[in-house]
């Protein structure tokens, strides 16, 4: 009873000091989760005043919300369950080395430990503010060139950072092309610890170019740009690198959103003389087979849309980053991302390190808005399926745009998805390839991880960028990078 009591002043203090960082953190995620709410409650609100639902889609959406927050309920009882028995066998060890005097953490040691563990998870914040000079693009440094620009885009250049390595004028060039609404900036994760997917490429002395949509906020051609401008104004950038690179043809490399557009634009045929090759990374090339986004009720775009200064509409970045937050509540409500950074902290002896701050920063800070045209395009290809011949759901220019055009244009796909990702699912990502059964220039590879592996991890151990390995099927496989190599 003595080594009890003689624990307690220690305890009884961590015991404080964890309570308190653990309403710092809860405050602060909560915090950041209402703000999205908020937003999305007042355009709402809007739109239901100007342009209300009809009874039938107020209550597939009422039944949708009940959904959802069954699911986030569950989620938080099962995390709690979890966190409650590990705190649970922790502490029983830690008050009978106490009592029995036995070796090992006694109650004061195990509640200090906890209490710095959850501080650490309060000022997670501070981290994420400090990897702003690590991540992403930093265009205005002498490692990017800016070579073009459009009425909505401007294409840098990203320079190897790699000593010793030079541009090749001998190899192909590559435009990366990112998702609107996701930014740029996951294509430059953390370029200094090699885990930076557009340097994998500049690495490697291939010339490689970034799209970069302008800022919507204050340009006009971007909040009304449509798929047919985008298309015109990627040719325009893929013409210029041609003639930056002796005439050269380009590989267009899209991610998510930007692999489908890319899919789109080579498919168009306008393309045909600037680009002869296509990479795409987890692209949803049917969109219905992700039931975690068609499954979302289907709403009229008022409640979608902001208005911005100019008079203009466009897609809400909050509300869209929310619905995507939505689909995986049961892992992204307050409570559930507090004991999970915990959990982090305690399994890393309270070094992290550098991924996760910059995964939160980019979750956080890189919410854009979308164009209305675009976002309409997204939506008919999450709503309807491709059809039996292969037309996809979506025209440019007002003509159908084929999967088998591809074919006939001779141009190679490269196409990789995350074998773990809810998101875009496998069957998303290779709906398409029953209509090019038999043919050559399709390459389907299975990466392992979620969504954004392979813009996070491009040299992992298993599937790195550069090489050839067996991917997530057993299917011996080459990466992107070395793809684009080859084609050389």
């Amino acid at each position: 009873m003595n080594a009890l009591l003689r624990e307690m002043p220690d305890f009884t203090t961590s015991w404080w000091r964890y309570t308190l960082a653990m309403m710092r953190a809860s405050n602060r995620e909560v915090s950041e989760f209402n703000d999205n709410l908020f937003i999305a409650a007042h355009i709402a609100m809007t739109a239901a005043r100007d342009n209300p639902l009809s009874m039938l889609e107020t209550f597939e959406i009422l039944e949708h919300n009940v959904g959802m927050a069954r699911k986030g309920l569950a989620g938080m009882q099962d995390k709690m369950a979890d966190y409650a028995f590990d705190q649970m066998e922790e502490a029983t060890r830690a008050f009978l080395n106490t009592v029995m005097n036995a070796e090992g953490e006694k109650l004061g040691g195990y509640m200090r430990r906890e209490a710095e563990v959850m501080e650490a998870v309060s000022n997670f914040n501070e981290q994420i503010e400090a990897i702003a000079d690590e991540f992403g693009f930093h265009f205005n440094t002498s490692n990017y060139r800016l070579v073009h620009e459009t009425d909505a885009f401007e294409l840098y250049q990203v320079l190897p950072l790699k000593k010793g390595v030079e541009v090749r004028s001998d190899l192909k060039p590559v435009i990366l092309v990112p998702p609107y609404m996701l930014g740029v900036h996951i294509l430059s994760f953390l370029p200094y610890e090699n885990k930076s997917y557009s340097h994998s490429f500049a690495n490697e002395g291939i010339p490689t170019y970034v799209r970069v949509v302008k800022d919507i906020m204050t340009n006009e051609k971007v909040q009304t740009m449509t798929p047919e401008q985008d298309c015109e104004q990627t040719r325009e950038l893929c013409a210029k690198v041609m003639e930056l690179n002796g005439g050269k043809k380009v590989t267009l490399n899209g991610t998510c959103q930007g692999g489908y557009i890319c899919l789109m634009n080579v498919l168009s045929g306008k393309l045909q003389d600037v680009c002869d090759a296509l990479i795409t990374n987890v692209t949803p090339v049917d969109g219905t087979y992700s039931d975690a986004i068609s499954g979302m009720p289907t709403m009229h775009h008022d409640f979608i849309t902001t208005t911005l200064p100019s008079g203009n509409k466009v897609a809400n970045g909050y509300l869209l980053s929310l619905g995507m937050r939505f689909v995986a509540i049961d892992r992204e409500s307050p409570l559930v991302k507090v004991l999970d950074q915990a959990s982090l902290q305690r399994a890393t002896d309270l070094n992290p390190g550098k991924t996760p701050a910059a995964l939160f920063r980019w979750l956080l800070k890189e919410r854009v808005h979308l164009p209305l045209a675009i976002a309409n395009m997204s939506s008919h290809t999450f709503q309807d399926a491709i059809a039996d011949d292969g037309t996809l759901p979506v025209k440019l220019f007002d003509k159908p745009l084929n999967i088998k055009g591809l074919i006939d244009l001779k141009v190679p796909w490269y196409q990789n998805y995350a074998i773990k990702d809810d998101l875009v699912t496998p069957p998303c990502a290779t709906a398409g390839n029953k209509f090019l059964e038999g043919w050559d220039g399709l390459e389907s590879v299975a990466f392992f991880g979620g969504h954004v592996a392979i813009l996070t991890s491009p040299y992992g151990k298993k599937s790195p960028v550069n090489g050839s390995f067996k991917d997530a099927n057993g299917k011996e496989v080459r990466g992107p990078v070395k793809f684009q190599m080859d084609l050389a």
